[in-house]
């Protein structure tokens, strides 16, 4: 805890009843993001003595957040702010896919975003869509593809996505990608990227990425 606060050895009270009024004082005089991430990290360094029940201590705090009307959940054990079920199960499962370098990409993208102190809302979309060239790279076995050339092997082994579904990730990707997009941060004109932009990517690449494992396991399972 006082790592995380960044106190020195010297700052550190003594005392239970010192720690506690030491905390407390921090916890309401600290800023928003400082305040959300304090909760993050108790959160989380609790659950390391709840290993079998891991997961209900985080649900159990979800539900604490909703009934509190908070706009932030506990995703893959990250507090983010999403709130609509369908988004969240779409990135908690994005977070936990069965191609680990998507699971590494969506969680990274997950701990770039707002309230975590040092969020990037420009390096959480560059996770995001990061998540989705893994998940083509992995399904179609080309380890150097980027996402236009992954969807064309991929379209190739499983067949063509409708033309407006492609159009619109081509056209994503291109947001990202670009002179002017979000890689090219050193770019004078390059885009700029707000929270509410990184957690869109966030949720469509989440949801891309699930898409194509499904597909492309029920591809496998279809009688040829």
């Amino acid at each position: 805890m006082w790592n995380h606060l960044g106190w020195r050895s010297d700052q550190i009270p003594l005392l239970p009843h010192q720690m506690r009024e030491a905390v407390a004082a921090e916890w309401f005089s600290c800023k928003w993001a400082e305040f959300f991430d304090l909760i993050e990290f108790t959160a989380r360094l609790l659950a390391t003595a709840l290993s079998p029940t891991r997961q209900q201590w985080f649900e159990m705090l979800n539900r604490i957040l909703e009934s509190k009307g908070c706009a932030y959940r506990f995703i893959a054990e990250r507090l983010v702010p999403l709130t609509n079920t369908a988004e969240a199960t779409e990135v908690a499962r994005g977070a936990e896919s069965s191609i680990p370098a998507v699971g590494v990409h969506i969680r990274e993208a997950l701990r770039l975003l707002a309230p975590n102190v040092g969020a990037s809302p420009r390096d959480s979309i560059k996770e995001s869509i990061s998540a989705v060239e893994a998940a083509l790279k992995h399904l179609t076995g080309s380890a150097s593809a980027t996402l236009t050339e992954g969807l064309a092997a991929f379209e190739a082994k499983h067949g063509a996505f409708h033309p407006s579904l492609r159009g619109g990730l081509v056209t994503l990707y291109g947001y990202v990608a670009d002179e002017g997009g979000v890689r090219h941060a050193l770019i004078e004109e390059a885009a700029a990227v707000t929270s509410e932009d990184a957690r869109f990517m966030l949720v469509t690449c989440s949801a891309f990425t699930n898409y194509l494992v499904t597909l492309s396991a029920n591809m496998r399972r279809s009688p040829s």
